[in-house]
């Protein structure tokens, strides 16, 4: 049995991560683990006991809501009620349930503390081994259309079976993008090989590769999404910086396309070597690029 683990704020805005992961406990199928994070003083017995019941209630209310009483029926649920903050035990409480997913609101209120929305869930994908999905606010419907982008020519390729252990959740067609700036024109053959290398890899039964040039990888991702209409995106950030600017405010706040559509972050292992000058050189090209791209 799969195990989603959904963290909640008990705010209205997290219950959308929770209705989502419904849909996806169905459809694996998946057991569920609600962990709500006590901000402040270790609550008393009573209290966990009172906490607990509200995220009882919660699950209770949506599952009969939402579903059909025999899909409802299906999801076995886990209530978990810890003091302090989500940032501080969700390692350990993905590890504890072997959890395969971890599902969160984009908003999620983390150590009492709101922030730029996506900041905090940015900080738990750096944390947690598992893949991580951020469902923004809205009720939506499983995807019938996701768009992976990566540099599928640095892509750590232990990642892809883990995404194709998803493939059952997610019931859509997967096309998978591959960009490039005008500087890197002449290694567009070997970034075609890398991109059709792990089509293979991957289980999806509709899969669709694409070269594009774009100055800005996640520019162009979000209007790819757009073009495309695509109800899911998939990422694999080759670093922290990339992440949190996947969720900068400037994108949140002017609700860029990729912020409106649940965002599935499959975390790679930070390099910490080059292996010869020249990768020296070509890292720091990239890097000012990147930072030229941010301002």
């Amino acid at each position: 049995m799969k195990t989603i683990l959904v963290p909640l704020d008990l705010t209205a805005a997290s219950e959308h991560a929770l209705l989502y992961s419904n849909k996806l406990a169905v459809r694996w199928p998946a057991e569920i683990v609600l962990l709500y994070c006590h901000h402040g003083p270790t609550p008393t017995t009573e209290e966990t006991q009172v906490l607990e019941q509200r995220l009882r209630t919660l699950a209770e209310r949506l599952r009969y809501q939402q579903l059909t009483r025999q899909d409802g029926r299906r999801i076995r649920y886990h209530y978990r009620v810890l003091a302090g903050c989500l940032h501080d035990r969700a390692q350990a409480e993905v590890a504890r349930h072997a959890a395969d997913l971890l599902v969160m609101s984009l908003e999620h209120i983390d150590c009492g503390q709101t922030d730029v929305a996506g900041n905090h869930a940015a900080a738990i994908i750096d944390l947690v081994a598992c893949p991580v999905l951020v469902v923004p606010p809205g009720r939506r419907p499983l995807p019938s259309s996701a768009v992976f982008s990566a540099d599928f020519d640095k892509l750590d390729t232990n990642l892809l079976p883990r995404l194709s252990a998803l493939a059952k959740a997610f019931p859509a067609s997967l096309q998978l993008v591959q960009f490039y700036s005008p500087l890197h024109r002449p290694d567009r053959m070997r970034l075609k090989r890398a991109l059709e290398k792990a089509r293979p890899q991957l289980t999806w039964p509709d899969i669709t590769t694409h070269l594009l040039e774009d100055d800005d990888q996640l520019e162009g991702t979000s209007e790819f999404c757009a073009r495309t209409q695509a109800q899911l995106l998939v990422v694999a950030p080759t670093s922290s910086a990339l992440l949190r600017r996947l969720f900068d405010a400037c994108y949140t706040t002017t609700r860029a396309y990729h912020t409106q559509i649940p965002v599935l972050v499959l975390r790679q292992p930070q390099p910490t070597t080059v292996c010869c000058e020249r990768c020296a050189r070509q890292a720091e090209r990239e890097a000012i690029q990147q930072a030229i791209a941010v301002h």
